[in-house]
């Protein structure tokens, strides 16, 4: 199966944790105390600015090897005698990618991705070069909006008629989206996008009668998941006690 560009997953992977402000708790602490009104001040005063992100920058992506015994214990997870190189070449691939990416991008965020497209309402330069980071593949926006938004830069960029009033219904729709969208840790959501790129594995590659129940399916789909982090040395998630979040990752949407 093709796995999408590194630096698209790398994009898609991100946006914030929480950070909090104090915005609402200085309404209530401020007046209460001199050293509460100075920690809300410090609080906001070293928030940075959103700012439209810098390009993704090369990610160096290393091969991962699979060994015999590997292979044997993937493929029993998958009720197969012995896994084939497509399967292989699958999950080596999303294991050298999810420890490329793991920590996400950090230039891209909400607020960041709301900036770049707030630069589309200005004139002359500002709205050319807001248009051209867009339409560039390697913008620091997230997958969501430049997948979206990309071929109606382009569009703009080559003169077509009628596109920026396109490009900028798009960006619009896109920042009402944005603005009621939860911020996340990037590490969780490489871990999250990690466990739908393996579901999709198993789905394409596990015997039928690994599949012939959803509870089954299911069943079989996490032993996978937990033997492919196993042998990928991945050790700092605890799924034994619950299974339930582990389905939730592993039906994370990772085709569009």
């Amino acid at each position: 199966m093709a796995l999408r560009g590194v630096a698209q997953w790398d994009r898609a992977l991100v946006f914030d944790m929480p950070t909090h402000t104090g915005v609402d708790m200085g309404k209530e602490v401020a007046g209460s105390s001199p050293a509460a009104a100075f920690h809300l001040f410090t609080v906001r005063s070293i928030m940075p600015r959103p700012y439209p992100p810098s390009p993704l920058p090369d990610i160096e992506v290393r091969p991962f090897h699979l060994d015999d015994g590997d292979r044997r214990s993937i493929a029993r997870t998958l009720g197969l005698q012995a896994l084939t190189p497509q399967t292989a070449v699958a999950v080596t691939e999303a294991i050298s990618i999810y420890k490329a990416t793991a920590g996400g991008s950090k230039d891209t965020t909400v607020g960041n991705t709301l900036a770049a497209l707030a630069e589309l309402n200005k004139q002359g330069c500002a709205y050319q070069h807001a248009v051209e980071r867009l339409a560039d593949d390697r913008s620091g926006v997230d997958y969501t909006t430049l997948s979206s938004l990309r071929p109606l830069a382009t569009a703009v960029l080559n003169g077509v008629p009628d596109a920026r009033e396109a490009l900028a219904q798009a960006a619009r729709t896109r920042t009402d989206e944005l603005q009621r969208h939860p911020r996340v840790d990037p590490a969780v959501e490489a871990f999250r996008f990690f466990c739908g790129v393996l579901r999709l594995i198993f789905s394409s590659a596990a015997a039928s009668s690994f599949r012939r129940t959803d509870e089954e399916c299911w069943r079989h789909c996490r032993r996978f998941a937990m033997e492919v982090f196993a042998i990928a040395g991945i050790t700092d998630v605890d799924f034994d006690s619950h299974p339930d979040r582990l389905k939730q990752y592993l039906g994370t949407d990772v085709t569009t």
